[in-house]
């Protein structure tokens, strides 16, 4: 079992007096907010790194870390004090998924799985990368997924999934964790979006994996959109948490409208209600899962780990000013209270 992180710092929960948690990190999953013009983009970092309590961001993998601006310049718009970002797989994943039906970690398809362990190799490279042109260690976690999309047991499997994270986390990821981040499950074919493993699965192949760098994250809308259901967000935290590998979660909206981000229950990045009506994530929802993976937890030998981050992302409109891309975000972490 881990124990519990930064025990220095903590902050009082609301209405129990006298009892405290750890202050998490803050995480903004800037890239989904992000305005067009680059000059625009290093605004946006500069306002980004005045928000007290961040550490960094989640950072995008497709086919590289850079992108077209390069990685130096993903580099210098680093804050000094952004040095617990995390890599998100899942923008290459989902790409290569959609064009072959069969790449992924969990796939039954044997070249497919192949596929992404060459991937995931490229996204170790990446990150080696960000560290030599950032000039110092900068990547915390990288999230890593149990694709392909499909029915269990034929598109893709726990056991393929166990196979593939035994491989990758003998990889040299700098002191890294290694997050498996729950996407929403295959529910039925018409339903849902990236249809992976279920969250139980996920969860199983952490525990027999049984490494202290291989832990899980969650997303607030890819949990909501799975049952079609704001409340599983919060059932996603607790499961996760009373199996002592939950590391972090991410806000970021669904909802059953059609908005200008996305479709219904699709993984949009909606906002927060206040800023998006289609969005069913409210401050109450982002306060609730907070708490709850805040929270102390006994396990049988010790007391479960709270998680080390908070964070938040979401589209904004694209005629927005950096200052009020910057409030969309600011409202969710203000929600969570940390």
């Amino acid at each position: 079992m881990t124990t519990a992180r930064n025990t220095a710092t903590t902050l009082p929960i609301a209405g129990a007096p006298g009892e405290s948690h750890p202050t998490p990190d803050a995480i903004l999953g800037a890239y989904a907010s992000l305005p067009e013009p680059q000059e625009d983009q290093e605004e946006y970092y500069r306002l980004l790194a005045r928000i007290p309590g961040v550490r960094g961001l989640e950072i995008p993998f497709r086919d590289d870390l850079g992108g077209t601006a390069g990685l130096p310049w993903l580099a210098s718009q680093l804050a000094p004090h952004w040095d617990r970002n995390i890599i998100t797989a899942i923008p290459g994943t989902m790409m290569r998924v959609w064009t072959t039906g069969t790449f992924g970690l969990a796939s039954t398809d044997r070249q497919g799985r192949a596929a992404a362990l060459a991937f995931t190799r490229s996204v170790r490279d990446g990150v080696e990368a960000l560290r030599e042109a950032a000039g110092r260690d900068v990547v915390a976690a990288v999230e890593v997924h149990s694709a392909p999309s499909g029915e269990p047991g034929v598109a893709h499997s726990a056991e393929a999934f166990g196979e593939s994270l035994s491989q990758i986390i003998d990889y040299d990821w700098g002191g890294a964790l290694l997050l498996v981040e729950h996407c929403d499950a295959f529910v039925a074919p018409d339903l849902g979006e990236k249809q992976l493993l279920g969250i139980d699965e996920e969860l199983e192949v952490l525990h027999v994996l049984n490494h202290p760098r291989a832990r899980m994250s969650l997303n607030w809308g890819r949990s909501a959109l799975e049952a079609r259901d704001a409340a599983t967000a919060l059932e996603h935290v607790r499961l996760a948490r009373a199996a002592g590998m939950l590391e972090g979660v991410m806000f970021s909206g669904a909802g059953p409208a059609d908005t200008r981000y996305a479709k219904a229950w699709m993984d949009g990045h909606l906002p927060l209600d206040v800023d998006e009506p289609g969005s069913v994530m409210s401050a109450e929802d982002v306060r609730a899962c907070a708490l709850a993976a805040l929270e102390p937890i006994e396990g049988p030998e010790e007391n479960i780990a709270p998680v080390s981050y908070l964070g938040a992302k979401c589209q904004v409109p694209t005629e927005a000013a950096p200052e009020q891309r910057l409030s969309f975000l600011t409202h969710i972490l203000d929600a969570t209270r940390i």
